[in-house]
């Protein structure tokens, strides 16, 4: 992936926001970051003991996925509510 622009940081911030929002977590906060030719994004969730932070990562698959590649996004929201199961959900 070339060096994003602005706007391609913003189409990824906001695909992030749809994909967390669709998952349901009762509190997070989250952060897009370009990184070694994927997006790098962190998430920080409420817990049942306080806060995580954990990194995930992501390609082209990202904005396929709120672009309506209902493939790709089921294949992303898996990895992350793998990485995500400790997070406290609506």
């Amino acid at each position: 992936m070339a060096a994003p622009s602005e706007v391609d940081l913003a189409r990824a911030n906001a695909a992030v926001g749809t994909l967390l929002e669709s998952m349901r977590l009762s509190a997070r906060l989250h952060a897009v970051e370009p990184r070694e030719g994927m997006w790098a994004v962190i998430v920080e969730c409420a817990t049942g003991s306080g806060w995580q932070r954990v990194e995930l990562r992501a390609g082209p698959e990202l904005l396929a996925a709120v672009s309506g590649d209902a493939e790709a996004r089921a294949i992303l929201l898996d990895k992350w509510k793998a990485h995500l199961a400790d997070c406290k959900y609506d």
